[in-house]
């Protein structure tokens, strides 16, 4: 289960800050195109809404077993309306909405692979792990208000070659270093 949480936080990174590092002007346009494409965007927000409803439904909140499992599937139908919802209602900036709510949900799923790890040693490789998702969590409940500053925190630290090979360079490491701990652990 490490190894999927290694690789499911680290290759992103790595793949991102691959590009940015070494081909900046691609990364800028793929960006770019990222913040614009609306299919990517529908498919993030139903991730991201069937992974809410997964939460809800396996979390096992009382507030939640009272009100929104009344009958068997309600909590999958609100999923399917609220991924239709969303897409209709906010299009404007909605790629980097869906990302921010797959950021905030991280945690949740992270933390039951983690607590198993910490009494058998490896603290510090999983508390980078639990850094990491919690800087995912901390990102994205701030883009979930405010997608646009992220959209144009990203392009700025992408504007100049100089400073997306830094940036880049920067994820790709931290991507290799989760990837790593993960086939540790």
């Amino acid at each position: 289960m490490t190894v999927f949480w290694g690789f499911v936080l680290g290759l992103p990174l790595f793949a991102f800050g691959a590009a940015a590092c070494l081909a900046p002007g691609f990364a800028r346009r793929g960006t770019a195109a990222f913040f614009a494409s609306r299919p990517a965007a529908i498919v993030l927000t139903a991730g991201a809404s069937f992974w809410t409803g997964y939460e809800c439904d396996t979390m096992g909140i009382d507030v939640f077993d009272a009100f929104l499992k009344r009958f068997p599937g309600e909590i999958w139908i609100l999923a399917v309306v609220l991924a239709w919802l969303v897409c209709i209602w906010m299009p404007k900036n909605l790629p980097v909405r869906a990302l921010m709510g797959i950021l905030m949900l991280i945690p949740a799923e992270l933390f039951k692979t983690t607590r198993l790890l910490l009494p058998s040693g490896g603290v510090a490789a999983v508390h980078l792990f639990v850094a990491t998702a919690y800087i995912g969590a901390i990102a994205g409940m701030y883009g979930m208000f405010y997608p646009w500053r992220i959209e144009k925190g990203l392009m700025l630290l992408l504007g100049a070659d100089g400073r997306a090979r830094v940036f880049g360079g920067m994820l790709a490491l931290w991507g290799a270093a989760l990837c790593a701990l993960g086939c540790v652990l």
